[in-house]
């Protein structure tokens, strides 16, 4: 395949010349400063305007531009499903998955500065999908009694997390242990509701043994907080 020596055009084999700038095949054309300079113009334009943008301008395009491609993928897996099966069926997954990535990023773009407005409709975003997952499988109810209660432990522990970091005085390491201890407590809440969906009782084994971990680690962490917070420089206590 030939392509023309002054603008790149796409020539066929039978071309004598370039249909856009009229080069003869093989001829060489030589570049003006000027054209140099024309070619960059529009991918600095895009460039500049970028960089103009507001933060909150820039979180409006990345939503939009998460909004066409989430809803182009659920019209186009709609349309192959259906021209497949003549019926809407596996396709239903991606419609709900796509519309809670959907609401989740429109709860990040809109209530990036309110955290707990923010983790409260992401709970309701991913408790939807969980529930509608759950209504279109075959296995029903493991939504209700296992996802959402899983999901709920998360989140509240999210929030009391969040609290704690808004009401501490000094924040450090002791955000750390927060983490490490919340860790700790989601693993025993995750252990429980298993064993209540598969055996109707509560059985910890793991868990315990996983969240014990967690309290030298968060200990150690809030020794070095309240160390530094006495005025012990990091350099020093570490010996650096």
């Amino acid at each position: 395949m030939n392509y023309c020596n002054y603008c790149g055009v796409e020539l066929d084999k039978t071309m004598t010349s370039c249909p856009l700038c009229g080069l003869t095949v093989g001829e060489k054309r030589v570049i003006t400063h000027e054209w140099k300079s024309k070619q960059p113009i529009f991918k600095d334009k895009i460039s500049s305007e970028i960089k103009n943008m507001t933060a909150a301008q820039k979180r409006k395009l990345f939503w939009e531009i998460s909004a066409i491609i989430l809803i182009s993928g659920i019209l186009v897996t709609l349309v192959i499903n259906w021209i497949e099966s003549k019926n809407i069926t596996w396709s239903k997954y991606t419609l709900v998955s796509s519309l809670s990535i959907l609401a989740t990023i429109s709860f990040f773009t809109l209530l990036r500065n309110r955290p707990f407005m923010l983790v409260l409709g992401s709970f309701i975003s991913n408790a939807a999908l969980l529930l509608l997952l759950d209504l279109i499988s075959s296995n029903i109810g493991w939504g209700t009694k296992l996802g959402i209660p899983i999901l709920f432990s998360l989140y509240a522990l999210i929030l009391i997390v969040l609290w704690l970091i808004r009401i501490s005085h000094r924040r450090g390491f002791n955000i750390l242990a927060l983490i490490f201890i919340a860790m700790g407590l989601f693993l025993i809440c995750i252990e429980v509701f298993v064993s209540l969906y598969f055996n109707h009782k509560i059985t910890l084994s793991w868990s315990i043994i996983a969240a014990s971990s967690m309290i030298p680690i968060s200990t150690l962490l809030f020794f070095v907080h309240y160390r530094l917070k006495s005025g012990i420089e990091l350099r020093r206590f570490f010996n650096i």
